[in-house]
């Protein structure tokens, strides 16, 4: 999906409005002939993208499904350039990654005890699927002694030059307990912050076929107790809403049972927004995100043969465009169910090593308050 259309669609969106961030109070005493009643739209949430966007007032309960596909492919990419197999090959790996998809999905429960707090319980399930392509011309599969070439090493890693092979992991990934304190919170002005535990009920152990270790980017966990400070600001002016938040995500160990440990997360995000009514609001996002390179390395039997085996081939920066769209269903009152949508396309990404770029990414969210 990364059509040259999309991309500057997208790009020239980071204005163009959407629909979370706009909201009014009920105005104070009983409403004259000429004046409605007004009440703060459900569809009031940033894009479905983003967490920890909005807090609650006290008494307020809310739970909502989330899910998420990010979706990698195309060329292999180091730093800003795309390489070709022949360079992988020549980097020494004889398998190339041509293809992934990660699937989440996400269980938001929030409660808010008053005006001030709100709290956040949010565990996720995860899927991986990565195909796999030989890229070495001599490995032909044809006998030598005896024995296939391509029996010479387990699973994927013995491919046959042309040859592709797709497998997969599952399972839940790690859980997110969270505190909100608003700062501020008037007609105009909103904001707060997030002070953010991830538990690492994930599994980092997850291995293949014959033994060794999966791709690090397979493992449903990081198995580090990690810590995110988050902040969040949002504003408008008429139907016109804007918002920006910055967030941190600290690894705590260097280390896990498996020996090795994700990089921090840096991310920084700006959006408008446009609320057509009080049930539909379209948005539009930029986002930052630097992802640090994994420390130490598996502590068991793993493969060196894929740009995927190596610590070193992880993380980097990416910068993404979103176009989103937030709809009140016409039910339940006051308190309506939300539906938000939104899809991001990258603009820039420098990545470590050599890496499978993301192609897009697209999350679509359900919530209910009470």
């Amino acid at each position: 999906m990364k059509h040259a259309f999309a991309r500057a669609v997208l790009a020239s969106l980071p204005l163009l409005a959407a629909y979370p961030a706009y909201g009014q109070q009920a105005p104070e005493g009983p409403p004259s002939a000429e004046e409605p009643i007004v009440v703060t739209p459900v569809a009031v949430y940033p894009a479905a993208g983003l967490m920890n966007g909005h807090t609650h007032d006290g008494g307020e309960f809310m739970i909502g499904l989330r899910y998420t596909r990010n979706s990698y492919s195309g060329a292999n990419q180091s730093g800003t350039d795309a390489v070709s197999d022949a360079e992988v090959l020549a980097a020494g790996y004889t398998v190339a990654a041509s293809e992934m998809t990660m699937d989440m999905v996400m269980l938001d429960l929030m409660y808010a005890p008053n005006d001030t707090l709100t709290f956040m319980v949010m565990p996720h399930w995860m899927r991986h699927e990565m195909t796999m392509v030989g890229i070495d011309p001599a490995n032909t599969g044809m006998p030598m002694g005896g024995m296939a070439m391509g029996d010479m090493d387990h699973g994927h890693h013995g491919l046959t030059f042309g040859q592709s092979m797709t497998h997969s992991t599952q399972g839940f990934g790690d859980t997110l307990v969270s505190v909100s304190y608003r700062l501020a919170h008037t007609t105009g002005l909103k904001a707060h912050a997030t002070l953010g535990v991830w538990a690492p009920t994930g599994k980092v152990d997850r291995k293949n076929a014959d033994g060794t270790f999966a791709h690090y980017m397979m493992q449903s966990g990081s198995g580090t107790w990690d810590i995110e400070p988050v902040v969040t600001v949002t504003g408008q002016s008429g139907m016109i809403g804007y918002g920006a938040q910055a967030s941190y995500r600290w690894r705590t160990k260097d280390a896990n049972e498996s020996g090795f440990a994700f990089g921090d997360k840096a991310q920084a995000s700006g959006w408008v927004s446009y609320l057509f009514d009080s049930g539909f609001s379209l948005t539009s996002r930029l986002t930052w995100e630097h992802k640090g390179q994994i420390l130490g390395h598996y502590n068991g039997p793993h493969n060196h043969r894929t740009p995927s085996d190596i610590p070193a081939n992880y993380g980097g920066d990416t910068v993404l465009a979103g176009f989103g769209a937030n709809i009140a269903l016409p039910v339940g009152g006051r308190h309506r169910p939300q539906v938000g949508m939104e899809i991001g396309v990258p603009l820039y990404q420098d990545l470590n090593g050599i890496q499978l770029p993301e192609d897009w990414r697209a999350s679509l969210s359900l919530s209910q308050t009470f």
